[in-house]
């Protein structure tokens, strides 16, 4: 049960982020004087959401591999 507490808690987070992402892509076009729809603010968050987690996953990545590559050039811990 405590999983699925944590579960929902999670998707409950990223509604919360979503809909902020939305709202704010909604104002910079009422600010530009676009008038975007809400529909296309909702894609627009989706994707700019999906984008900055998959760029922030590749940078997490390339950080740990120099890391390792650099504990391997040492021939022991980073700890000193």
């Amino acid at each position: 049960m405590k999983l699925l507490r944590g579960r929902a808690a999670a998707l409950a987070g990223w509604a919360v982020v979503w809909a902020a992402v939305t709202l704010g892509w909604w104002l910079v076009g009422r600010l530009t004087g676009d008038r975007l729809s809400l529909l296309t603010c909702a894609v627009a968050a989706v994707f700019s959401i999906v984008t900055g987690e998959l760029a922030d996953r590749r940078r997490r990545r390339r950080a740990r591999n120099r890391a390792a590559k650099r504990r391997a050039s040492t021939g022991g811990s980073s700890t000193g």
